[in-house]
């Protein structure tokens, strides 16, 4: 194979290459974060030949590489391969359910294996998508590099679950990238675990300590029979800790959480860095780097002055920094707050999610900076509200491009929808559908667009998706059942 070459007016051009076809199937799905998972998972299920393909060396995408231990939905509003995949956590020990449910990330990675080879899914993993194959309008496949080279993967439907909809941007679908004004996007965070922390003694700091934390139970829970532990605050100690230069100035809370508190170990998630873009390389360099050196700030300042913290230590880091928003597909339909908080509801649904916000805010990661400072009303004074939402196959249909879907945090919804949309909830539930609509289409032969939306949302309810519970229930109930 022939190398690139440079001309002498330094022009880099590469030589005209055919490209091996490693491998071909019904369903392709890109990216093994949790809507890959289930998507790839509710395919198998439903039959279709499925391949899925991941740039890491394990599943799990933000959930694991990225330390984001805790699915952002109740335990008692999950259905189907959702409270299957719970089920089966809790079963060996790796998941606590609640009103979230907390897990083990290395459990995780393995139950994710275990129920993808069930359901006969082949997984490539170590594996880049460098390129799109195109016929037309229609996407075809997919280019990789990997240390075998660089291939080709032929799909009859691909599901583009990478996040930041790459897929769907090499083939040219239109899209939005962050705030729609301005083209901001919300922080990107490195989370890293602490051992050593005396958690007993935490918990009994912040109860004689209210006034220091934010009031939303969600947000401060303190329940060490149950292993449920998430404190949201310090806000006095962190303003006292910039003002002795021991932290950097856009640093306005802390912020811990349960991995095993009875074993001394929380989660911390507390860096922040703004005016990053997270489909630009040297931007998740500059994130990587910066969200390091405040990991070091925040771990050595908690054992001066955090009460349970003096013998702790960093115990590990996430292997890649969080990114919480980047591009988002335009679909046949564009799902906006305004549906959300109006409960509606669609002919074509294919998923429903529950999760807790504040109407009209930021979901606690505002693109200006300041997160949990003092003018930060919805991170010092609201209370979450319990929101229910559907979700439309149209915010899974790309715009311009046949033979491909999306699901997880690149649907098409506005930046305000993203609020409610971008957590794993809904991640899982776009993934379910995407996967069963991937498979429905390419065993009919027909484009995504195309499939028969009635067998569809036949084949969802099969494998227990609850398609009614906002008809049920309503936009905003009290609790779930």
């Amino acid at each position: 194979m022939a190398p690139a070459g440079i001309d002498k007016t330094g022009r880099i051009t590469e030589p005209v290459r055919e490209i091996g076809v490693a491998h071909a199937t019904d369903v392709l799905v890109v990216g093994g974060g949790i809507a890959g998972v289930m998507a790839a998972l509710a395919s198998g299920r439903s039959n279709g030949q499925t391949f899925l393909v991941e740039r890491f060396g394990s599943l799990g995408g933000t959930g694991t590489a990225a330390m984001m231990n805790l699915f952002y939905v109740p335990y008692a509003a999950s259905r189907g391969l959702v409270r299957e995949l719970f089920d089966r956590l809790i079963a060996r020990g790796g998941a606590i359910p609640g009103e979230f449910v907390v897990y083990d990330p290395e459990l995780y990675k393995v139950t994710a294996l275990e129920m993808l080879a069930e359901a006969g899914v082949e997984i490539l993993l170590h594996t880049l998508v460098s390129d799109v194959i195109m016929e037309g309008k229609t996407l075809r496949g997919i280019v990789v590099e990997n240390k075998s080279g660089r291939q080709a993967i032929l799909s009859r439907v691909t599901v583009d679950a990478s996040g930041d909809a790459d897929v769907a941007v090499r083939a040219g679908a239109p899209y939005t990238k962050g705030r729609e004004a301005d083209g901001k996007m919300r922080p990107m965070t490195l989370i890293f675990r602490m051992g050593g922390v005396d958690v007993p003694r935490l918990v009994e700091y912040v109860k004689t300590h209210p006034e220091d934390f934010s009031p939303d139970p969600l947000q401060c829970m303190l329940d060490l029979e149950h292993h449920m532990i998430r404190v949201f605050g310090f806000f006095k100690l962190v303003e006292e800790g910039k003002a002795r230069g021991e932290l950097w100035p856009e640093c306005y809370y802390f912020r811990v959480e349960s991995v095993l508190p009875e074993r001394g170990v929380l989660t911390v998630n507390a860096t922040r860095i703004y005016g990053v873009d997270g489909t630009k390389a040297e931007d998740l360099s500059r994130a990587e780097i910066e969200t390091r050196h405040q990991m070091i700030q925040l771990a050595a300042w908690a054992r001066k002055w955090i009460p349970g913290f003096a013998n702790s230590f960093i115990l590990d880091s996430a292997s890649t920094i969080g990114v919480r928003e980047t591009r988002r597909i335009r679909g046949e339909y564009v799902m906006t707050e305004d549906d959300i908080l109006a409960g509606c509801h669609y002919d074509d649904v294919v998923g429903v999610d529950a999760n807790q916000q504040n109407p009209r805010q930021q979901g606690g990661h505002p693109p200006d900076g300041k997160e949990g400072g003092p003018q930060d009303v919805e991170a010092r004074e609201m209370i979450a509200r319990m929101f229910v939402y559907e979700i439309p196959y149209r915010c899974l249909l790309p715009r311009e491009v046949d033979g491909l879907l999306v699901a997880g945090r690149c649907l098409s919804v506005d930046h305000h929808a993203d609020v409610y949309t971008r957590n794993q909830g809904t991640a899982m539930a776009s993934g379910v559908a995407a996967g069963v609509a991937a498979a429905v289409a390419a065993q009919a032969g027909v484009p995504p667009r195309e499939a028969d939306i009635r067998a569809v949302q036949a084949k969802l309810q099969e494998l227990k998706v609850d398609l009614d519970l906002l008809r049920r229930l309503g936009p905003s109930p009290d609790r779930l059942e």
